[in-house]
């Protein structure tokens, strides 16, 4: 025989309240105090509650069957300190669009809000709370934005990638590791045997070496002859492009590589500028979808944004606010887009 599940209504018969207060409480609902939340998960803990998951897909069901209508905004924190640059770069519209898809799935509107530098965290942080926004999504930013007095138990957020490092909340990133893993074993695969990498060492150093520690493990395992790493700061590629060009010669010249995998946006106009030709004297792949060329590695940016908002609205749903006790990474995988900058080579494949 099978015992009588526990429901909602056994709860609220021990506890002497109703059952929608213990549904709300269960649901971590803001409106239902701490100390009643507690009790009532603890008396749920006691007495062997667990929710049907049969009534759960049932209302997902429901959920899903009648057209959702626009409840609230998410918003896109805009902190650049020239917010219309953020959504230049290819890589951060497409984290829009797949957010702002999902969003609509949801039942919600994506809005770009943007935080001018004048405005303390505080303030901010009351104009989000006047519009009723209670999810958030944290695109990059070069600088991580001072969050001074923001209070983030009044939100539910997701960063995206690893260049704002705090507050440390749950975040969904491509796997950059295992994309130059997947890029270097392709590239060899047809047919190069030299093969460098050329990114910004600040930029690396904020995705935590998963370019050139990915760079480095591919070699090893695929026993490729070792090319240093070209990791010259980014910021020199604009601010001093003729000393970035000087370093990108000498480092072509000493080690003759045959492929390159750049994360530079400049570097394909350098190497035609300093008189190497594409694909002719040296194959160039992309990390991602801004680097002028057409072979590379497609981070799934879209699916990314997608899933960041699935994973808001979940927490928005189970009203968990604030950073997180076990912060998440979820790593989306990456694949290859083949090109004329970097073809097979005779034999190869």
């Amino acid at each position: 025989m099978h015992s009588k599940r526990v429901t909602v209504y056994d709860i609220a018969a021990r506890l002497g309240v109703s059952h929608t207060t213990v549904a709300m409480a269960l649901r971590n609902h803001p409106t239902i105090s701490l100390q009643r939340r507690e009790e009532v998960h603890k008396m749920a803990e006691t007495m062997g509650y667990a929710p049907d998951p049969h009534l759960a897909a049932l209302a997902a069901y429901r959920r899903g069957t009648v057209p959702s209508r626009i409840q609230n905004a998410i918003a896109w924190i805009n902190h650049w300190e020239q917010p219309a640059s953020l959504r230049k770069h290819r890589e951060y519209d497409l984290y829009w669009q797949g957010a702002r898809e999902a969003a609509g799935r949801f039942g919600y509107h994506l809005e770009e809000i943007r935080w001018p530098a004048s405005f303390p965290a505080r303030r901010f942080e009351q104009i989000l709370v006047t519009r009723g926004i209670s999810g958030i999504l944290i695109p990059p930013h070069r600088i991580t934005p001072d969050w001074g007095e923001f209070d983030w138990r009044k939100f539910s957020a997701i960063r995206f990638g690893l260049s704002v490092t705090n507050p440390d909340l749950h975040l969904v990133t491509a796997d950059q590791l295992r994309a130059i893993l997947m890029a270097v074993k392709k590239i060899h695969s047809y047919g190069y045997e030299r093969i460098g990498l050329v990114v910004g060492a600040d930029d690396d150093q904020r995705l935590g070496g998963n370019f050139a520690g990915g760079f480095a493990a591919a070699k090893q395992l695929y026993k490729l002859p070792t090319l240093p790493p070209l990791l010259t700061p980014h910021e020199e590629y604009h601010a001093a492009p003729a000393r970035a060009r000087q370093a990108l010669q000498r480092w072509m010249e000493k080690h003759r590589p045959d492929a390159i995998i750049t994360a530079i946006t400049v570097v394909p106009a350098m190497l035609k500028t300093l008189g190497w030709n594409i694909p002719g004297d040296v194959a160039v792949a992309a990390t991602s979808v801004d680097v002028p060329v057409d072979a590379g590695i497609d981070q799934h940016s879209e699916a990314i944004g997608r899933i960041a908002v699935e994973m808001l609205v979940s927490q928005i749903n189970l009203n968990e606010r604030g950073e997180p006790a076990e912060p998440c990474r979820i790593l989306v995988e990456s694949r290859w887009w083949d090109g004329k900058s970097l073809p097979v080579r005779n034999g190869a494949v």
